[in-house]
């Protein structure tokens, strides 16, 4: 399943527990998918990064076995944290999320931002 897709996936879901059971089928599935997101956090609470692609480099265009480091800003070497894991996960990675925010509010703060 790729990234893009998964919403219309999770509406599907939706509209067919609201078809076969009505609004009490659809609040069940509702809780059900909830439930999965929050045990996914718990257990996944990485992704990889986008630009990069979970690398943590950027390969060059024209010489490919040259590289640099990744420019994204929350790129720590290719994985970042989900934003829901920040939030909800376990204790050892909302602590790791807040003392990235506080170092970055206190780079910005400096003037030491990028």
């Amino acid at each position: 399943m790729s990234k893009p897709s998964f919403p219309w996936i999770l509406a599907g879901i939706l509209f067919v527990s609201f078809a076969a059971f009505g609004v009490t089928g659809l609040i069940v599935a509702g809780l059900g998918c909830g439930i999965a997101y929050v045990t996914s956090l718990r257990l996944h609470p990485r992704m990889r990064h986008g630009r990069c692609k979970g690398t943590g480099e950027i390969r060059g265009s024209v010489f490919t076995w040259s590289h640099r480091k990744c420019p994204g800003k929350v790129c720590q070497g290719g994985r970042q944290i989900r934003w829901g894991a920040g939030l909800w996960g376990a204790g050892h990675i909302r602590g790791e999320r807040s003392r990235a925010v506080q170092s970055k509010t206190a780079a910005k703060d400096s003037h030491t931002w990028r």
